[in-house]
């Protein structure tokens, strides 16, 4: 079994998203306003001209903070079973369907740790699930649930060329637990296109803890591989003296598709020469995510 050999300076590994996870509060003077975003309903500090919602004071925005925290709370805990009564949200990640049984992809680390582990779509609202197996060398895990998903992902052969544009796609950490898929555009470096098919993929993307076990997918919304890490800026900077940002790592389908297989689970590949792309990757890709929670 080949092992997932990180670069030093790239082998953060994204951690499960913590529930009070909240921005902190930047100090009085910095220039900075609390800027709601009525969408996602969430609350930044930022440059007043970046500010994409209204600016709030700083008591609305703590009470808009709070109003999140409490709808994340009661919507993790809604439709779930007795079990997860008197256990802690410790964090949550993304997995993807990967057969019509129900089983999910995502990684190790996303699982680690839990007591229990549930997962939520919005259809089925959240479920108990269980742990089928997990490899911490690769950092893959395989969950069993009871959903019928609408549909699988569709994976890329693990020999084919690397595009140049690629979506990552999950449930984000964006000052707070996000309840809905988001995709995020990036692309593959000129390095990624030339690594081996052993070694992690490298994103030139904004990778967010919650990303963690998301799919990376191709124009086409082919699986290319499995989000696993973030850039480590402070330790590029301290070992390089650069500033690197936007850069994550993916675990490439050579090795994902392996461990599927060892599990003897034989998921779609899409070998066709040419596909169009997609008119809507995150419509698309959402009928097989899952947000994957972890309790303890």
């Amino acid at each position: 079994m080949r092992q997932l050999h990180a670069m030093p300076v790239l082998s953060c590994l994204i951690g499960l998203i913590p529930l009070a996870g909240l921005p902190s509060q930047a100090t009085a003077g910095d220039g900075l306003i609390h800027c709601h975003d009525p969408a996602r309903e969430l609350v930044t500090r930022t440059r007043p001209d970046l500010c994409q919602g209204r600016t709030v004071s700083a008591d609305e925005a703590q009470r808009i903070r709070d109003r999140r925290r409490d709808y994340v709370k009661e919507s993790l805990t809604a439709n779930v079973s007795p079990g997860v009564l008197g256990k802690r949200l410790i964090g949550a990640g993304t997995g993807f369907f990967v057969d019509r049984q129900g089983t999910l992809l995502t990684n190790a680390h996303v699982v680690k740790g839990c007591s229990l582990l549930t997962v939520s779509r919005p259809e089925a609202g959240t479920q108990p699930a269980q742990l089928r197996d997990l490899d911490f060398s690769l950092d893959l895990a395989l969950i069993d649930t009871e959903l019928q998903p609408p549909q699988t992902a569709t994976f890329a052969p693990a020999h084919r060329p690397m595009p140049e544009e690629i979506a990552i796609l999950g449930y984000p950490n964006q000052g707070a637990a996000t309840l809905t898929p988001t995709l995020t555009k990036g692309a593959i470096p000129e390095s990624g296109a030339r690594a081996s098919a052993a070694r992690p993929l490298p994103l030139k993307a904004n990778v967010q803890p919650g990303n963690s076990g998301g799919p990376v997918l191709d124009p086409a919304g082919r699986v290319l591989g499995v989000v696993f890490a973030a850039v480590d800026t402070k330790r590029v900077y301290q070992q390089t003296g650069q500033i690197v940002r936007d850069v994550g790592l993916a675990i490439p389908n050579a090795i994902a598709l392996g461990f599927l297989k060892r599990n003897g689970i034989q998921p779609r590949i899409d070998d066709s020469p040419a596909s169009e792309p997609s008119p809507d990757l995150l419509e698309t890709a959402s009928g097989y995510l899952a947000r994957i929670e972890c309790w303890l």
